[in-house]
């Protein structure tokens, strides 16, 4: 009986941590395979089995966009620092639908400035 479309992804990422745990305990992948297809939580054949688990395992390994920045020596920057004060008018209200207060509050979030301390008209 054919699988609906798709299942077989869906199958593979519902246990994927699963399948990658017992890979990283030296489990076989034909042993992973008859355990879960016996347990009927797999529907999909073996060969698409194994290409998927292969998939994961490419996908796991693959170094993420931060580390792949530091072994370059490249070094990634905030956002904020490439924000300058010429860049951005003194006075400008970002949305004009905000009050002077939460104007205010934007811009400090924005500029990453440290908290003030509670004034009493906002106590």
């Amino acid at each position: 009986m054919p699988a609906e479309w798709g299942q077989a992804k869906i199958e593979i990422l519902a246990l994927r941590d699963e399948i990658l745990g017992k890979l990283e305990q030296g489990i076989l992948v034909r042993t992973i395979y008859e355990e879960l297809s016996a347990s009927g939580r797999i529907t999909m054949s073996r060969r698409s089995f194994y290409d998927r688990v292969k998939r994961l395992r490419a996908e796991a390994s693959k170094p993420t966009r931060n580390t792949s920045a530091q072994s370059t020596g490249r070094t990634t920057k905030p956002i904020q620092n490439y924000l300058t004060e010429k860049s951005k008018p003194a006075t400008s209200n970002l949305l004009p639908s905000l009050k002077a207060e939460e104007q205010e509050e934007l811009d400090r979030l924005w500029e990453g400035s440290p908290e003030p301390s509670l004034s009493p008209s906002l106590t």
